[in-house]
């Protein structure tokens, strides 16, 4: 399809000036920062992630994070892996990172997804707003079912079929802290284009450009593991989302922070709504180490609460 091809080409564009930039960057990083960890929910997922950024110069950062979250045990049954990379630099009070990512299950689907977000800085404030655009491909599927046409009209598929799916997204964080005390408000707003499909029938041409609706219908099993996905704290952010919102609040009275976060999804393609709590500590293990511990429950429309437990550990070289 012509539109994932554009924006294949623009990502790979993308990965190409984010290298070059690396290479003429100065060779001595002034900072560096590895984190790893792990979490577990009460339905038998785990999540296994590592990040690791750095400085090519005084006012010019980079990172990349990869994870694999493994829900094939429970009720969605999705497998993932995900990365995410970007370059950042500073203007003085404003801030600009591009970067690129992306999350796939073998069996289900391949997203690719360009992003981008400019931060303007106070003293003890900030604001950041952030776009992003998605291409997703599905892996082809057999469809045998009757489903119901926009029209009411009912129509019988016996086919095989090959879509994908184009978004974005558009949202903003505002920040504020001192010495001790931080509060965050961030959200995201999603618009998602028609599923665009290709069928091995000429006869159901006229379902290329489907509705939402109808996909769900004629694509049930994809659409049903992937909503639930956007449920559960291990996935949320590697699923299709119509919006999200989520504000948190740490302390730092010495050594160790505190903090409670709040997040709440809505998926796009059944409009199921979910709401995460979570609280946690991170305290200094060494000069240079730092370890999280975190826990939290996940109440959705589409199942029963999901406790979790997750684990970071961070390793800071200044």
């Amino acid at each position: 399809m012509p539109h994932r091809d554009s924006r294949r080409r623009a990502a790979t564009l993308l990965l190409q000036a984010l290298a070059a930039f690396g290479a003429a960057a100065p060779a001595i990083a002034q900072r560096l920062f590895v984190s790893a960890g792990t979490e577990v929910d009460a339905e038998s997922g785990q999540l296994l992630f590592a990040a690791v950024g750095g400085n090519f110069a005084e006012h010019t950062t980079w990172d990349f994070f990869t994870g694999h979250a493994d829900t094939s045990r429970d009720f969605s049954s999705v497998t993932t892996t995900s990365y995410d990379a970007g370059i950042r630099h500073d203007f003085g009070k404003v801030g600009l990172r591009i970067g690129v990512g992306g999350w796939r299950d073998s069996e289900l689907v391949a997203t690719e997804k360009i992003v981008a977000a400019l931060e303007l800085r106070g003293d003890a404030w900030s604001f950041a707003l952030q776009g992003e655009l998605r291409d997703s491909a599905f892996e082809p599927f057999d469809i045998d079912r009757t489903i119901v046409r926009r029209d009411g009209t009912e129509v019988t598929i016996t086919a095989r079929a090959d879509c994908g799916l184009d978004d974005n997204g558009w949202g903003a964080q505002l920040r504020w802290s001192n010495r001790s005390w931080s509060w965050a408000l961030n959200g995201m707003s999603y618009d998602y284009d028609e599923p665009a499909c290709a069928f091995s029938s000429p006869a159901l041409s006229s379902l290329r450009r489907a509705t939402r609706a109808e996909f769900v219908q004629f694509a049930d099993r994809v659409a049903t593991a992937l909503s639930y996905t956007a449920g559960t704290q291990l996935l949320a952010e590697t699923s299709f989302l119509d919006s999200r919102l989520g504000t948190s609040v740490s302390y730092r009275p010495r050594a160790r922070t505190y903090r409670v976060s709040y997040d709440r999804f809505e998926e796009a393609l059944f409009g199921f709504d979910s709401a995460t709590l979570s609280a946690g500590v991170s305290f200094p293990v060494g000069v240079a180490y730092e370890l999280e511990v975190y826990a939290g429950v996940t109440e959705s429309d589409a199942f029963s609460d999901i406790g979790f437990l997750g684990f970071t550990f961070v390793f800071s070289h200044r």
